[in-house]
């Protein structure tokens, strides 16, 4: 028979029990939170550029997607839709991975050719390879004179095969004699007149700055099949840029070429950029080097570039800056429908009316 003691001590079980529920609860929910936020953070420092399993596209899929096989140096951010792509590692090309961990930007990309590779997708989260390697420069988004970036994040990076690009002295100064003879109503030379270095099919943007002492007063600039094509362009849109304005301040053109100086650009190593923050953009952009632009609309507007006597504007105020002056509504560059890019610019400058120039290509 059961006593009332033992009916008491079973109502004190079940009220024990009870509470112990309603604790456990708040500390599942703490406990799945935690972990939640834990995993973020961990995703987040192994580089993944969204949650997994999220639906929402990125451009580093769209740069991935019609490509066979792409070389992966470091991690490979989670969630990457690569579609038809193949995905190969640095330990299943040990030639590769030994190039690119020495210094010699030549050899690196000789053995990538041999590889047969569609693209080299490189962390940029961290830093990879030794100080002064191949890697190390691809990984912390550097300039490199063998490869070109075609896409850049804060969680990677895709790079592609480029030739180096030079403009011989001799040249140069051919060059910018030209650009001054047509601004001053000369015949424009044909194409076939120029070297073939100049005449050789390649797509390029091609800017010609006319400048007050080290003042850029206009610019300019053409894309075109070749340096000759795209140079021989931006000299007659210059042509046509000079208003009224800048005559009443330094009288015709031709005449104003007496005390102005004249810079010949040409734009290359142009990449998007994928993330926004001013963090990023100082790192991938450094403003002793690159330029930033942006494409809307099919509206290409750029900030100048760094010139010999000092760099360009911080990246974040080059682009907020230019996305005010052109009407973009706020918040301006960061705007989803705009395509953020960094790009070099080899520079033919001349040091005084008719004087000396000098190539200038940072690095």
């Amino acid at each position: 028979m059961v006593s009332p003691n033992d009916l008491q001590r079973g109502a004190d079980t079940y009220k024990r029990i009870k509470l112990l529920q309603w604790a456990f609860v708040p500390v599942a929910l703490a406990l799945v939170v935690g972990l939640g936020f834990g995993l973020r953070a961990f995703i987040l420092h192994r580089g993944a550029i969204r949650w997994p399993f999220t639906s929402q596209p990125t451009e580093l899929d769209a740069q991935l997607r019609d490509r066979s096989t792409v070389l992966v140096a470091g991690e490979v951010p989670w969630s990457v839709r690569r579609g038809e792509t193949a995905l190969a590692t640095l330990s299943q090309h040990p030639t590769v991975a030994r190039a690119l961990e020495g210094a010699d930007e030549a050899a690196a990309l000789e053995a990538y050719r041999h590889s047969h590779m569609d693209g080299l997708l490189v962390q940029t989260s961290a830093p990879l390879g030794p100080p002064g390697s191949a890697l190390r420069a691809l990984s912390t988004m550097r300039p490199t004179e063998r490869f070109g970036a075609v896409y850049l994040d804060d969680a990677a990076a895709i790079y592609e095969p480029r030739e180096p690009l030079t403009v011989d002295p001799a040249d140069a100064r051919r060059l910018v004699t030209v650009a001054r003879l047509i601004l001053s109503g000369a015949v424009a030379p044909p194409e076939r007149a120029f070297p073939e270095a100049l005449r050789r099919t390649r797509p390029v943007e091609v800017a010609l700055f006319v400048r007050d002492g080290r003042e850029a007063i206009l610019w300019r600039s053409t894309r075109g099949g070749s340096v000759a094509r795209a140079f021989l362009d931006v000299c007659f849109a210059v042509l046509d840029r000079w208003t009224s304005r800048q005559t009443e301040r330094y009288g015709r053109l031709r005449d104003a070429l007496r005390s102005l100086t004249l810079t010949v650009a040409v734009f290359y190593d142009k990449g998007v950029l994928g993330s926004r923050s001013p963090e990023f953009l100082r790192q991938a952009a450094d403003p002793r080097v690159w330029a930033v632009g942006y494409e809307r609309l099919a509206a290409w507007e750029y900030a100048l570039p760094p010139s010999p006597w000092k760099p360009a504007a911080d990246p974040s105020d080059a682009l907020r800056t230019l996305t005010r002056e052109r009407g973009v509504p706020p918040p301006g560059h960061l705007r989803q429908e705009l395509t953020l890019y960094r790009f070099r610019a080899l520079q033919l400058v001349e040091q005084a009316a008719s004087g000396d120039v000098t190539v200038f290509d940072p690095r």
